[in-house]
């Protein structure tokens, strides 16, 4: 009974640190030059934080010796947070939609845009069958759901 109490409290919270480590967002905890190098390494780059040293009085490679970015190295905060940063660009694809002016590519660009219910009412044609590029209305709206969309 304790390992199955201990595996699932181990499996809940991997799952909440792998949750909460997508929508890190940094703030600087103070004001100190040490916190404005991390934050600096972190959300620009670890170039950026090495010229905010080199115009300081600091050496640069005695001061990262001893610099802890919460409890990391500052080459390593860099990286940490590039990935994470490259991870959400990602997740964000532009879809190009090509359309022109006739009703049903408008209902169907509204689909995409506001909803399929709200488009067929906008439009009226509720009680049609809407066909958008050889797919249901409703199949071709949700293909683009969680995209951004360019005309």
């Amino acid at each position: 009974m304790k390992t199955l109490f201990t595996s699932i409290a181990i499996a809940t919270i991997t799952f909440s640190a792998s949750v909460s480590a997508t929508n890190v967002q940094l703030r600087p905890a103070d004001n100190t030059f040490e916190t404005k190098v991390c934050y600096t390494a972190a959300t620009e780059s670890l170039k950026a934080a090495y010229q905010l040293v080199r115009e300081s009085t600091e050496n640069f490679d005695r001061f990262t010796a001893i610099l802890s970015c919460n409890g990391k190295s500052l080459a390593r905060t860099a990286r940490t947070f590039k990935q994470a940063d490259q991870e959400q660009t990602q997740n964000i694809r532009k879809v190009k939609f090509v359309t022109d002016e006739s009703l049903e590519s408008q209902i169907c660009l509204d689909a995409v845009l506001i909803g399929v219910d709200v488009a067929l009412e906008k439009h009226d044609m509720q009680r049609f069958n809407i066909i958008c590029n050889n797919q249901d209305i409703k199949t071709f709206a949700k293909q683009f759901a969680g995209k951004a969309v360019s005309l």
